[in-house]
Protein backbone atom coordinates (compact mmCIF):
# COMPACT_ATOMS: atom_id res chain seq x y z
CA UNK A 1 0.00 0.00 0.00
CA UNK A 2 1.31 3.19 -0.84
CA UNK A 3 0.48 6.47 1.47
CA UNK A 4 1.30 10.31 0.65
CA UNK A 5 1.68 13.61 2.19
CA UNK A 6 2.73 16.82 0.71
CA UNK A 7 3.49 20.12 3.27
CA UNK A 8 4.53 23.63 1.85
CA UNK A 9 6.47 26.13 4.37
CA UNK A 10 6.55 29.75 3.90
CA UNK A 11 10.09 30.38 4.12
CA UNK A 12 10.48 33.99 6.28
CA UNK A 13 8.56 31.90 9.01
CA UNK A 14 11.69 31.03 9.82
CA UNK A 15 13.27 34.77 10.03
CA UNK A 16 12.60 34.41 13.78
CA UNK A 17 12.67 31.74 15.40
CA UNK A 18 11.88 31.62 19.22
CA UNK A 19 14.79 30.06 21.52
CA UNK A 20 14.76 25.85 21.65
CA UNK A 21 12.98 25.83 18.22
CA UNK A 22 15.90 24.46 16.37
CA UNK A 23 16.93 22.12 19.01
CA UNK A 24 13.28 20.88 19.24
CA UNK A 25 12.83 20.26 15.57
CA UNK A 26 16.35 19.41 13.98
CA UNK A 27 18.56 16.91 14.68
CA UNK A 28 22.64 17.11 15.03
CA UNK A 29 23.30 15.87 11.56
CA UNK A 30 20.07 18.42 10.00
CA UNK A 31 21.73 21.52 11.94
CA UNK A 32 25.17 20.47 10.55
CA UNK A 33 23.73 20.19 7.02
CA UNK A 34 21.78 23.53 7.22
CA UNK A 35 24.56 25.44 8.47
CA UNK A 36 26.79 24.18 5.29
CA UNK A 37 24.41 26.29 2.77
CA UNK A 38 24.23 29.83 2.10
CA UNK A 39 20.45 29.87 2.06
CA UNK A 40 19.93 28.50 5.56
CA UNK A 41 16.57 29.84 5.64
CA UNK A 42 15.76 27.89 2.52
CA UNK A 43 17.05 24.71 3.75
CA UNK A 44 15.63 24.76 7.09
CA UNK A 45 11.97 25.24 5.34
CA UNK A 46 12.71 22.01 3.22
CA UNK A 47 13.88 19.94 6.11
CA UNK A 48 10.47 21.16 8.35
CA UNK A 49 8.16 20.99 5.50
CA UNK A 50 9.48 17.40 4.95
CA UNK A 51 9.07 16.29 8.38
CA UNK A 52 5.11 17.63 8.29
CA UNK A 53 4.83 15.56 4.57
CA UNK A 54 5.85 12.51 6.35
CA UNK A 55 3.74 12.80 9.53
CA UNK A 56 0.68 13.55 6.78
CA UNK A 57 1.25 10.39 5.18
CA UNK A 58 0.68 8.17 7.82
CA UNK A 59 -2.40 10.35 8.77
CA UNK A 60 -0.72 11.81 12.06
CA UNK A 61 0.33 15.35 13.18
CA UNK A 62 3.42 17.32 14.69
CA UNK A 63 1.94 16.76 18.36
CA UNK A 64 2.18 12.97 17.21
CA UNK A 65 5.39 11.98 17.28
CA UNK A 66 8.68 14.04 18.12
CA UNK A 67 10.43 15.66 15.19
CA UNK A 68 13.58 14.47 15.73
CA UNK A 69 12.32 11.17 15.31
CA UNK A 70 12.18 11.75 11.46
CA UNK A 71 15.80 12.88 10.00
CA UNK A 72 16.26 14.12 6.57
CA UNK A 73 19.38 13.16 5.46
CA UNK A 74 21.40 13.58 1.92
CA UNK A 75 23.50 11.34 -0.12
CA UNK A 76 24.86 13.11 -3.29
CA UNK A 77 22.39 16.12 -2.73
CA UNK A 78 19.60 13.60 -2.69
CA UNK A 79 17.12 13.81 0.51
CA UNK A 80 16.11 11.06 2.17
CA UNK A 81 14.30 9.56 5.37
CA UNK A 82 15.47 8.04 8.16
CA UNK A 83 13.02 7.10 10.89
CA UNK A 84 14.42 6.79 14.90
CA UNK A 85 12.56 5.81 18.33
CA UNK A 86 9.35 5.12 18.26
CA UNK A 87 8.26 5.72 14.70
CA UNK A 88 10.75 3.60 13.73
CA UNK A 89 8.78 0.84 15.80
CA UNK A 90 5.28 2.23 14.77
CA UNK A 91 5.93 2.31 11.13
CA UNK A 92 6.23 -1.07 8.88
CA UNK A 93 7.64 0.36 5.74
CA UNK A 94 9.27 -1.35 2.75
CA UNK A 95 10.54 2.61 1.27
CA UNK A 96 10.51 6.16 2.02
CA UNK A 97 10.76 8.56 -1.30
CA UNK A 98 10.89 12.12 -0.14
CA UNK A 99 11.13 15.01 -3.03
CA UNK A 100 11.71 18.57 -1.56
CA UNK A 101 11.51 21.91 -4.00
CA UNK A 102 12.08 25.75 -3.64
CA UNK A 103 10.50 28.51 -5.22
CA UNK A 104 10.71 31.87 -4.65
CA UNK A 105 9.09 32.50 -0.91
CA UNK A 106 7.99 28.85 -0.54
CA UNK A 107 9.73 25.40 0.15
CA UNK A 108 7.61 22.09 -0.46
CA UNK A 109 8.15 18.74 0.43
CA UNK A 110 6.09 15.61 -0.73
CA UNK A 111 6.49 11.98 0.71
CA UNK A 112 5.47 8.98 -0.68
CA UNK A 113 5.92 5.96 1.34
CA UNK A 114 5.41 2.04 0.48
CA UNK A 115 4.34 0.17 3.40
CA UNK A 116 4.70 -3.50 4.14
CA UNK A 117 1.30 -4.03 4.91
Amino acid sequence: MYKNGIDIVYIKRFENIKDGFIEKCFTTNEIEYINTKANKLETMAGIFASKEAFLKSINKGIDDYSLLDIEVLHKNNIPYITLHNELKKDIDYKEISLSISHDGSYAVASVIILLHS
